[in-house]
């Protein structure tokens, strides 16, 4: 017997990029990404205030030139080296999670939802103190309403492994506080002075990332350890040369994740280190057979330079959407509940 199988019609059309994503999600197919300027936004109401603060608070010369936090920090770095060219790396890092804490302390002074009685014991207690834990004693970023903490909506989503270059807890706060899951947090062994800090694959072997008991991934470094920053312009070089060469850097289970899956590149400029890192260190390098739909959230509104970021994202088959992140986000979450 022969059949005409041209009477079979499609079960579902893909209609766009975000589709297939929002399709991929039950698989726990989907990774992703969050930018330090997406977070940033966040918890200090602007990224853009943290570098003029930054630039400010470390006498930089040339403010006025639209420097990120990359170069003001590289340009400091250099200028504490001794005459025989000795330095401290970790020093600049120390400084920088310093200034963090003193942004978080003005927020909270003018904060009225902030009682004197915690702005002094928490001044009390900053030396003993990450970023992180200051930014979660005084409630920054809210854990009350998806639409001021779009993490909270990324959180509920049934995801094994996020990824971001941001330095703090604030997502693992969203999965474990809001959604109610377990999350694991790694970090990135980018240079061999990392090595002992404690892992959770160390811990337990067997650990696999889910939805449950998602894996946090912190690529640039996390605050409780200073010298697992990726700050500085060297620190970026470095950070690309050594994933480069080393297998164990990233973690398979990681390095896997972003081969398999589609990425969702969320709240990047196209001029940050962070973003132009990952994508020639981690995205550009997959194998190309292995490609899934993938998409960039771009912050950039410039119609000029969004068209040099839709070619220089296309050689890694990605789509770009120039929206608000956290718009975004809840367009994946409803595409996901709606399905």
């Amino acid at each position: 017997m022969k059949f005409d199988f041209t009477g079979i019609a499609p079960r579902t059309k893909v209609k766009s990029s975000k589709d297939a994503i929002i399709e991929r999600i039950d698989d726990g197919k989907v990774v992703p990404i969050l930018g330090t300027t997406f977070t940033d936004d966040l918890a200090f109401s602007s990224h853009q205030a943290l570098v003029r603060g930054w630039s400010n608070y470390t006498r930089y010369p040339l403010p006025d030139l639209g420097h990120g936090l990359a170069q003001v920090a590289q340009y400091i770095s250099v200028s504490a080296y001794g005459e025989d060219g000795a330095g401290d790396p970790v020093r600049i890092k120390e400084i920088y999670l310093g200034f963090l804490k003193a942004a978080l302390q003005m927020m909270a002074e003018h904060d009225a939802g902030v009682h004197p009685n915690l702005r002094a014991e928490v001044e009390e207690q900053e030396r003993d103190l990450t970023v992180s834990k200051m930014a979660r004693r005084f409630g920054y970023p809210g854990l009350d309403s998806p639409q001021g903490n779009p993490l909270l909506v990324l959180a509920a989503l049934p995801l094994p492994i996020f990824v971001t270059t941001c330095y703090h807890d604030f997502l693992e706060v969203a999965l474990r506080e809001r959604a109610g899951k377990d999350p694991q947090t790694e970090i990135c062994v980018w240079h061999d002075g990392l090595r002992a800090i404690p892992s959770v694959f160390s811990h337990n072997p067997d650990y696999q990332p889910t939805p449950d008991r998602p894996l946090v991934y912190h690529l640039h470094g996390f605050d409780t350890y200073p010298e697992s920053l990726v700050l500085t312009e060297d620190d970026y070089l470095d950070f690309l040369t050594n994933i480069s060469k080393d297998d164990r850097a990233i973690h398979p289970r990681v390095r896997q994740a972003l081969t398999d899956s589609s990425l969702v590149m969320i709240g990047y400029y196209p001029q940050d280190w962070d973003f132009r890192v990952i994508f020639r260190g981690l995205v550009v390098s997959r194998p190309p057979g292995m490609w899934k739909t993938s998409i960039a959230i771009q912050l950039e509104h410039e119609p000029m330079i969004q068209e040099y970021v839709q070619r220089y994202l296309r050689q890694a088959k990605f789509d770009v959407e120039w929206s608000e992140a956290g718009d975004f986000i809840m367009d994946l979450y409803s595409g996901w509940r709606g399905g």
